[in-house]
């Protein structure tokens, strides 16, 4: 058997983590099973979607790396099969067709509500069986041998009875499918193997296996993976912060940090292992070690896991990835200076500011004096060497050594009192007021201070 997997986001705004991460639960199967990642979108609610949030949603994928193998299908073109299928179930006497109307089944809601009765559907279309071409929805009749048990690959055997779901709509009267008809179409026609979903279609299930069963259809195999919870432990959204794969690149992650820690929220590598290349996490993946209880997602660990991936990246690979934030010609220089104390692409910025915002500090008129004429006579330094033999030269003219040395002369050359070590930056410094008339060398620097 080829495994074959999907992923179907309905378009109505950018990939929430949420979804991004059921994303890459099922591309991580379907690569580790050597089978087929296919995308479908559920566009069926005409009224929120659209191509611009079905582009958005494209988008997103493709800058966590998850390319598919098919699609993107879309329902709404799928109409066709829709309606021939309803029509099938009708003749096999699965469907029928109801003619209520809005009003009359809010009355029989009520109605129910008041005798403390389940709102299920009381089957008066289904005992008149009409067939006539006023307007109507199709409604599935639940049969006798209702109940279902499905063995989940995540969260074992459930069970749901046939008491506890009403005939319910497969077809709306405008002609277009309610979610678990089509899907079900969907699923089968596109031979999915295995349904690796969000806990909350958990409910749909009972309804789409009883599809499966009238139509004589083989089921695909579930995995409802847990929700997503913030760090108060109610389900994540907008009040947590950013929760779309989007608003996470705009806010300087990188994709690869981002597939990575979303994989963690969930699964666990048999290692124990947490920072890992997408191809250990396609070697290892399996379901069965996905854990049903819901995931928090931690901001901070994923800022530190972004960070581990900056650091371990050259300069050379970061500066086309920072240029989108920050552009300067000195940029890779400024990168390899500062990335070990950087955790997002977005932070560059802040940590490079000593090199073009300058403010003279209040320090030793005498030491600011004394740098100014070692970088008049000796020039500034270019490397370790020559940055070391201007300090000793330094602690010779003004007897200063340790920190009493270093904390004035950091502060005359970054105007900061902490910051990249001194060998490193004067060079940088040195380099940029070459090629960034904005920039302030350090001798300049120095002068300022004894203005």
């Amino acid at each position: 058997m080829t495994v074959r997997v999907r992923f179907a986001p309905s378009p109505t705004g950018h990939l929430h983590v949420g979804g991004a991460r059921t994303a890459i639960f099922n591309w991580l199967f379907a690569k580790h099973h050597r089978g087929a990642f296919i995308i479908r979108v559920e566009d069926t609610d005409q009224a929120r979607s659209t191509r611009e949030s079905e582009e958005m949603v494209l988008d997103d994928l493709r800058w966590l790396g998850l390319a598919w193998d098919e699609g993107p299908y879309r329902q709404s073109e799928r109409l066709e099969l829709y309606t021939r299928l309803g029509r099938e179930l009708i003749e096999r006497g699965i469907a029928y067709r109801c003619y209520c109307t809005e009003e009359e089944l809010e009355a029989k809601r009520k109605q129910a509500e008041l005798e403390s009765r389940p709102p299920h559907y009381d089957l008066k279309c289904w005992i008149d069986r009409r067939n006539d071409d006023a307007p109507h929805a199709i409604r599935f009749h639940v049969p006798e041998d209702g109940d279902v048990t499905i063995d989940d690959l995540i969260r074992g055997e459930i069970t749901w009875r046939r008491e506890t779901l009403g005939d319910f709509i497969l077809i709306r009267s405008d002609g277009f499918p309610i979610y678990n008809f089509c899907v079900v179409a969907d699923d089968h026609d596109m031979e999915i193997t295995h349904v690796i979903r969000a806990e909350e279609h958990l409910t749909n299930t009972h309804r789409q296996v009883l599809i499966y069963r009238a139509m004589g259809w083989d089921v695909p195999r579930f995995a409802h993976v847990s929700l997503i919870l913030g760090s108060d432990r109610t389900k994540l959204s907008k009040r947590h912060g950013a929760t779309s794969v989007s608003a996470f690149a705009d806010e300087g992650y990188l994709p690869e940090a981002m597939l990575n820690y979303l994989t963690l929220l969930g699964w666990s590598s048999p290692e124990g292992a947490e920072i890992f290349t997408r191809d250990y996490a396609i070697e290892h993946f399996s379901l069965d070690r996905v854990n049903p209880a819901p995931a928090v997602f931690d901001q901070q660990k994923l800022e530190w896991l972004n960070g581990q991936y900056v650091h371990a990246m050259s300069a050379a690979e970061l500066a086309p990835l920072v240029r989108r934030f920050f552009d300067v010609p000195w940029l890779a220089e400024g990168i390899d200076v500062v990335k070990t104390s950087v955790h997002r692409l977005t932070r560059f910025e802040g940590a490079l500011q000593f090199v073009t915002t300058y403010t003279p500090p209040a320090v030793d008129r005498a030491l600011a004096e004394q740098l100014a004429n070692e970088l008049r006579t000796n020039g500034t330094p270019t490397d370790a060497e020559t940055y070391h033999a201007m300090v000793d030269r330094l602690k010779a003219a003004t007897g200063l050594k340790g920190k009493a040395l270093f904390m004035p002369l950091r502060l005359a050359v970054t105007g900061l009192d902490h910051g990249p070590e001194l060998v490193r930056a004067i060079p940088l410094l040195r380099h940029a007021s070459e090629v960034d008339p904005r920039v302030l060398s350090p001798l300049a620097r120095a002068e300022r201070c004894i203005a």
